[in-house]
């Protein structure tokens, strides 16, 4: 119910929607915010304007670049859900499931891999996944976006369940 006003009223006094942070021991955590929440548009040209290349698949769209001329699109795709990620060098034309899916895996292993963030889009719930110390364009990309990481609530990992990112992989 309290999800439901927030998003009829707006998150209240603090002017910005409640951050949690799912943490543990080694690997990527996760911040579940209201990335797209109020300016999804602006919140994907500050992806736009970091230094990553993203790409994006959503129930109806291949794997496609996040560009400013697939912006529309991107931002069309976001109410039914979406799955970006976004690399610390170009990504390749060609993507696929199975690229993306051992990507996640190495992600998650903290294995070197080009994979630098994930973020899922639910009609319900937004996830940001990195890595615990993220790379310098990382941190400078969550600053831009207005994530208080300090302020954010803590939460185990294993809360998240079937929203792990290692979950996620498995379904790609």
């Amino acid at each position: 119910m309290l999800r439901v006003l927030r998003r009829i009223f707006g998150p209240g006094r603090g002017g910005k929607a409640p951050v949690t942070c799912f943490i543990r021991e080694n690997g990527p955590i996760a911040y579940h915010l209201e990335l797209f929440g109020a300016e999804p548009r602006e919140q994907a040209r500050r992806l736009l304007d970091s230094q990553l290349w993203w790409s994006w698949k959503s129930g109806t769209r291949e794997w496609t670049e996040l560009t400013p001329l697939s912006l529309s699109a991107f931002l069309s795709d976001l109410s039914a859900g979406a799955l970006m990620v976004g690399a610390d060098h170009e990504l390749p034309t060609e993507m696929t499931d199975a690229l993306v899916e051992g990507w996640i895996r190495q992600f998650c292993r903290v294995a070197p891999v080009p994979l630098a963030v994930v973020v899922h889009v639910q009609p319900d719930r937004q996830l940001l996944f990195v890595q615990q110390h993220a790379p310098t364009p990382v941190a400078t990309m969550l600053d831009a976006l207005g994530l208080d990481r300090q302020a954010a609530a803590r939460r185990a990992y294993a809360h998240l369940g079937p929203d792990s990112l290692e979950s996620l992989a498995e379904r790609l």
